[in-house]
């Protein structure tokens, strides 16, 4: 059994690649489509690699093969507000693109 967690230890070494490694988690997470070359894609997996004292993050996308480093993923910040019809049935939007078509 270990003691208490010393409270720097609880710090991020990177502030800004962790809140960046954060979000494409999230992205992931919540199928949030992230940008790569301009390109919306989405976030099949991801792994995060210790190397020394740095901790990185390889992205693996849709439909694309290989990793890929997460500094090369930007974070879409425009997130679509659910439809009127979807915030009536208590859906987000992406549950309804996933409905068949009604006609």
């Amino acid at each position: 059994m270990t003691g208490p967690v010393d409270a720097a230890q609880d710090e991020p070494l990177d502030p800004e690649a962790y809140r960046h490694q954060l979000l494409l988690l999230k992205s992931m997470h919540c199928t949030r489509p992230v940008l790569r070359q301009g390109r919306k894609q989405f976030i099949q997996c991801v792994t995060a690699n210790l190397s020394g004292c740095d901790i990185g993050m390889t992205v693996y996308l849709a439909g694309i093969k290989g990793g890929i480093d997460s500094a090369e993923i930007r974070i879409n910040t425009t997130v679509q507000a659910p439809s009127e019809e979807a915030a009536r049935r208590g859906k987000n939007q992406r549950c309804i693109a996933q409905e068949e078509p009604t006609q």
